[in-house]
Formats: structure tokens, sequence, C-alpha cells
């Protein structure tokens, strides 16, 4: 059913749209969800039904069951006729929307990455990057430690939405290093795109012309130098022909290595930067967008559709941040290159350090900004991508943040403790080297078995003896009985010492505390013994003193003084 709000049916209109292979209820539900999840800034179903049914002067509890059967699967709905959300039908519309419009170069970043939710979900995402931001395009979520291979998923997510993308684009395909892969590599290529995935600095490498392999991390070995070629990569046996791309920025611990299939003189390893756009993209999912850390729900069937209306959201505050961005970019350089003054000429000058980022993501200036136009009344905007350069240039880091600092002297101490203590065990390993677990259970019961027969043997003559009374009786052995505290004693005669030392220790704290006492006695007898001359000596010049008013009123104490002085009237 369409909403008595304007701004709420346009955006209903433009989500089915976007989305043609929805049904109108899916549709008109998710243009709702989507909206809320915008002006309400937030996507728990409490704060969506309260505020949307007050946007559309209804009661609250209907329209919660309402958008919570959304994410209920057919079987839990009521009503006979009633279907899913098929989500995995959904993401070549989304990706269409974005290519929608498109302005500029026909290149685009895509990045795999996958990120978790707590102990709850784990979720495989393929996503758009654009403008410092991540828009996804296809998503799928499991349950956080669920058996299973990821490879058909991330297959299945290239195969779909490469049927979108026109094959004249330039895409390349960005994955961290938890994700590099032969197969990956080679589905990439496979639907005509370009990986750029990083890889581990201890992977082996040959370079073109080289003997023998070396790892990766040898082809640059100080700060502030990078390096390009083909070559062979992989590990365990699988090779590889790839061209690698090294840089290593001062500030920076570890080097950045992508594998591509682009031609050196063609790629770029600056970049592999917008793959770290992604992050920015989980932090509007959670505390710095739309609050998805805050879900209370465990199905994953039903985490997957709540991801559709956020994706269906950010990729309308995306775009039409993103148009916003470009359009004060461009008035930017346009004011540059009209300021009056001298040119410089010949090349520009390298920079030195990062320029300055966006004061707000395209994402918050895109929610802003329908925010203000549904207050004023007015059309919702409804914005498009404009491509921008990509970065041709890794920084230097010159000064860390606090929060870096603050991690950083935590590890440390973290790994400093880590190692004293592996060098106390070591040490007392070499003075006094202990058993292992394993080999003191090995001892502990193989010697009952040890002992038994020495028993027998030992108890023989006595029994003898008492077969054969006319005998004399053979001394009687020792007792096999020992006191758990003499084997405690015998197994580890270190504690006895160490008890030993904690006892002196006692008595020396103990002879402390007692001559402590007889100090303090004694200073308290002196500071009595001076109190009693001073005493005695006001005494003595009291008695010493002429028999004046004015000197018995100087030497007497303050209640004899009253007494001599003269009687009022």
């Amino acid at each position: 059913m369409p909403s008595s709000v304007s701004s709420i049916t346009h955006w209903q209109q433009w989500v089915t749209q976007l989305l043609p292979n929805l049904s109108t209820s899916h549709a008109m539900n998710l243009g709702l969800l989507s909206y809320g999840m915008v002006l309400l800034d937030g996507c728990g179903m409490t704060r969506l039904s309260h505020g949307l049914a007050k946007l559309e002067q209804v009661p609250a509890p209907r329209l919660r069951q309402r958008l919570r059967e959304f994410y209920y699967e057919a079987e839990d709905k009521r009503g006979k006729k009633r279907r899913a959300v098929e989500v995995q039908d959904c993401f070549e519309g989304l990706l269409r929307g974005i290519l929608q419009g498109w302005e500029g170069k026909k290149e685009m970043v895509l990045t795999l990455d996958a990120s978790t939710l707590g102990k709850r979900f784990t979720v495989l995402n393929l996503s758009v990057m654009y403008r410092g931001c991540g828009i996804p395009i296809a998503w799928k979520i499991l349950v956080s430690g669920q058996a299973g291979a990821w490879r058909p998923i991330w297959e299945g997510f290239l195969k779909k939405v490469a049927t979108v993308i026109p094959k004249e684009w330039k895409v390349l395909v960005m994955a961290d290093r938890g994700l590099y892969a032969k197969w990956l590599y080679e589905a990439i290529v496979e639907v005509g795109w370009h990986p750029f995935l990083r890889v581990k600095e201890e992977m082996s490498f040959r370079a073109q012309g080289a003997a023998a392999f070396a790892t990766i991390g040898q082809q640059v070995q100080r700060h502030g130098r990078k390096w390009g070629g083909r070559g062979q990569w992989g590990e365990r046996g699988e090779l590889m022909e790839a061209t690698l791309l090294i840089r290593w920025e001062k500030g920076y611990k570890e080097k950045l290595a992508v594998v591509t299939d682009l031609p050196v003189e063609q790629a770029e390893g600056a970049w592999y930067q917008m793959r770290f756009w992604v992050e920015a993209e989980y932090k509007d999912h959670k505390s710095g967008g739309l609050g998805w850390d805050e879900t209370k729900m465990k199905d994953p069937q039903r985490a997957e559709r709540l991801w559709l209306a956020m994706a269906v959201a950010m990729q309308r505050m995306v775009l039409v941040g993103g148009q916003e961005d470009a359009s004060a970019q461009e008035r930017t350089e346009r004011l540059a290159r009209n300021r009056p003054g001298k040119r410089r000429v010949g090349r520009p000058a390298k920079a030195w350090k990062r320029p300055r980022g966006r004061e707000q993501s395209c994402l918050m200036q895109g929610q802003q900004s329908i925010q203000a136009a549904a207050i004023r009344g007015e059309a919702l905007p409804l914005g498009h991508v404009m491509a921008e350069e990509w970065p041709k240039q890794t920084y230097a880091i010159h000064k860390t943040t606090a929060g870096w600092a603050k991690k950083e002297k935590v590890r440390r101490a973290r790994q400093r403790h880590s190692t004293n203590r592996q060098a106390r065990a070591q040490e007392q390993e070499r003075v006094s080297p202990k058993e292992k677990p394993v080999h003191r259970r090995q001892r502990q019961q193989q010697e009952p078995r040890a002992k038994e027969p020495q028993r027998r043997k030992q108890a023989k003559p006595e029994q003898d003896a008492v077969r054969r009374p006319g005998e004399p009786a053979q001394p009687r052995p020792e007792p096999l009985h020992v006191s758990k505290q003499e084997k405690r004693q015998e197994r580890d005669p270190e504690k006895a010492q160490q008890r030993e030392q904690q006892q002196r220790a006692k008595e020396a704290r103990g002879q402390d505390r007692l001559e402590r006492q007889r100090r303090q006695e004694e200073v308290a007898s002196q500071r009595a013994e001076r109190q009693r001359h001073q005493q005695e000596g006001r005494k003595r010049q009291r008695q010493a003193a002429p028999a004046s008013p004015r000197a018995a009123f100087l030497l007497l104490p303050s209640e004899e003084r009253v007494a001599l002085l003269p009687k009022p009237p």
C-alpha cells in the first residue's frame, strides 16, 4: 500500500524501479524500511516502527508487524500465498542502479572482503568503492564458526555481477591477504576483470631472468622504495605468472605487495589504497551510521534481508553525497586555476604528505541532503556516479595518531611481558630442568608397578616366619609407608628451601617490628622527659621572678592570670 507522505511515495517508486524483480508489497516495505533508515539514522526495528508510525499516522504495533514480516521466511508469514524476499535476485539491480548515469571514465573498483559481527555472523561482501565509501552489491551472511567452503560463494558473486558490467569497462577486483588464492585469481581473470590481490611478504617469487626463487619482501629492502616486475609467484607448489608491485613507505612496518595481470606500465601499486575504503563502509554499517552492530537478529537469512534494506539506503546516500563532493571538488580546482599570482612553471611539485581528507564522508553528506529536502518538503535528490581519478601516490607517515600510539604501547608491553616470561622459563629450565607433563604421568603410572615386586620381596621373610613359628623371627623390614609431606620434600626440595627462606623472612620481619616498637617507646619517653624538664624550668623561673603584678601575669598560667586582674566596680 503506497504511503500518504509524498517523500515516502517517491522513495518507494524509486525502489520499485531499482529492483523490478520484487513484488509490489515487498518493494513498498523495502522502500519504507530504507527511507526510515535514512531519516531516523538507524536500522533498529523499534526505532523504525515508532518513527515511521508518527510520519504515517498509524498504530506503531501494526506497522511493526508489517515491517518485521519483510524479514521472515515464507512459512513464517501469515496467509497461504506468501513469498519470501530472495536477496540474491537483487544483486544485479543494485549494480545497475550504480551504473545508471555514470559520468567519467569507465573504470570501477570492486572489493571482496569478510567481516564479523561479534560471535554471531560472518559476512562475505562484494562492494563498489566510490569516493572514500563502499556500496554493497552482493553479500552472504553465515553463522560465525560454521564449517564450509567460501569458494563457491565468491565465484557466485563474480559470475552474477559480471553480466551487468559492460565488457569494455576496466574493472579491478581487490582483496586482502587473507583471501588471496590461485583459484580466485583465475576466477577474476575468467570473467574479463583484473585481479589486484595483496599477498604476504613471505611468499615465493621469481622475477623474469632470475635463476632462483626468493621471498617477495626481498625485492625492496629500504623505506621509501618501490619495485614492479613480471615473474612467477605462489606457494605450496601453485605457481602463477603475474605482475608484482611492491611499495614500502616510511612509517609502515609491513610492505605493500600486490599481484595483478596488468602490465607493469599500466598498473600502479597506489591503487590498492582504495581497498581500505571498505573499512569506512563497515563503519557506516555499524556505529558510524546505521547501527547494524546493535541488531538482535540471530537468523542469518533474516540478517541478509536487513542488509538489503541497508544497501538500498546506503546507495542512495552515497550517490547523492558523492555528487555533492564532486561539485565541491570541481569548484575548488576552478578557483585554484583562476587564482591571481605567478604560476609555477614545469612539472607540479610532488606532495610529501597526504592531502587533507574530507570533513564528512559522502554517505553523511548525502544523508543530510536527503533529510533537509524531506524537512523542507522538496523533492528528494537522486544522485549518480561522478568518477574521480584513482590515487597515484602513497604517502609516508610523519606523525602517528594518539590512538595508534596507545595501541602500539600496549602491544609492546604485552610482547615484552611474553619475552620476559619465556626467558625466565628457559633460565629455570637450565638451572633446574623440569620433566614434561607427559613424562611425569608416565613415571607416576610406572611407579606402582615397580614398587609392587619390591614390596613382595621385602614382605616374604615376614611371611616365612609366620609359617614356621619354630624358627627365629627375621628382622622386620622397615615400613614402606612414607608420609605425603616426606614424599613432597623428597620430590621437591626447592619448596622446602623456599619455606625455610620464608620462615627466616617472617622472623626478620617480627624482629624489625619489635625494634620499631622499642624505638617508638624510647622516643615517647624522651619526649615526656623533655616536657617534665620544661615544666620544672618554668616553675623555677616563677619562684625567682620579682613579685610584681606584671611578672606574675607573664609567668603564671592563664587561669591564675585571670585571678590577678582587677575586679570591676
